[in-house]
């Protein structure tokens, strides 16, 4: 494996997991959006998570698909001593493992705030009888998708790897 092998492996690797973390950011964002009026802060909101979603963009479009550029403007390569390191793992093989944990981290994560909102959501039902009514029902679909989205990304990592490698070989 080379040092650029290396940066282009572990810069994908973190760009998937800060973009996956915006997962929980955007929805707050919104969430918040909802309780403003609509005066001044409600503008600077909006401004504030269009910034905030171009932001996630700029970060999924430089680390997982424009590796090679943000490499070669860092200057990553240039300071190693040697040139090659002595792993013999290819390197789909380095991506599938790391899309597997990060969505293990993801699914560890959120599953048991999707059971503790599932437990309030019941227990809140009672007073309420309408699913968007009760205010902790946002909050149930929120984490089933970040607990599903961690779930698929385990099951489906080959999927998700040839996606990032196709658009490699295009690149």
């Amino acid at each position: 494996m080379t040092i650029k092998t290396f940066w282009t492996i572990f810069l994908k690797i973190l760009g998937i997991y800060i973009v996956f973390g915006s997962l929980t950011v955007i929805p707050q964002f919104v969430s918040s959006l909802m309780l403003l009026d609509a005066d001044n802060g409600f503008i600077v909101s909006i401004i504030i998570i269009l910034l905030t979603l171009g932001a996630y963009l700029l970060i999924l479009r430089l680390f997982v698909f424009k590796t090679e550029w943000l490499i070669n403007k860092l200057d990553l390569i240039k300071g190693f001593e040697e040139e090659k390191f002595e792993i013999n793992i290819h390197r789909s093989t380095i991506l599938k493992i790391a899309i597997i944990v990060i969505g293990g981290l993801i699914f560890i994560e959120d599953f048991p705030l999707f059971c503790k909102e599932m437990f309030s959501y019941f227990q809140q039902s009672n007073s309420s009888g309408l699913f968007g009514s009760n205010p902790t029902s946002s909050w149930v679909i929120f984490y089933f998708i970040k607990t599903l989205l961690g779930y698929l990304m385990m099951t489906n990592s080959n999927r998700i790897t040839n996606l990032i490698e196709r658009q490699r070989k295009t690149n």
